[in-house]
């Protein structure tokens, strides 16, 4: 299962190599939550140091789409049969 949803976040912190954002929920059930910290670093963009700080500057208010995929943690030495087997009472689908 994937879900997508938009959250927007302020910049608090930004030395320039890396940028700490605090992010808070803007609709459904999260509108108004603070959510999590996040950190966007400077490797992971073409900016100098200087340019980073700029773009990413203390205050500025970013929008924010995450994407979260859901998987089954399958445990050693179990398989999608054996799943599939307990899912269902013992029979398999």
């Amino acid at each position: 299962m994937i879900v997508t949803k938009r959250v927007e976040g302020e910049v608090q912190f930004n030395d320039g190599g890396f940028a700490e954002v605090q992010t808070y929920g803007i609709e459904g059930i999260e509108k108004d939550l603070l959510l999590q910290t996040v950190h966007i670093h400077l490797e992971d963009t073409d900016n100098t140091s200087d340019e980073f700080q700029k773009r990413f500057s203390v205050g500025t208010v970013l929008e924010i789409t995450t994407t979260t995929e859901f998987t089954i943690k399958l445990e050693p030495g179990l398989d999608w049969q054996d799943l599939r087997t307990a899912g269902s009472g013992g029979r398999v689908n």
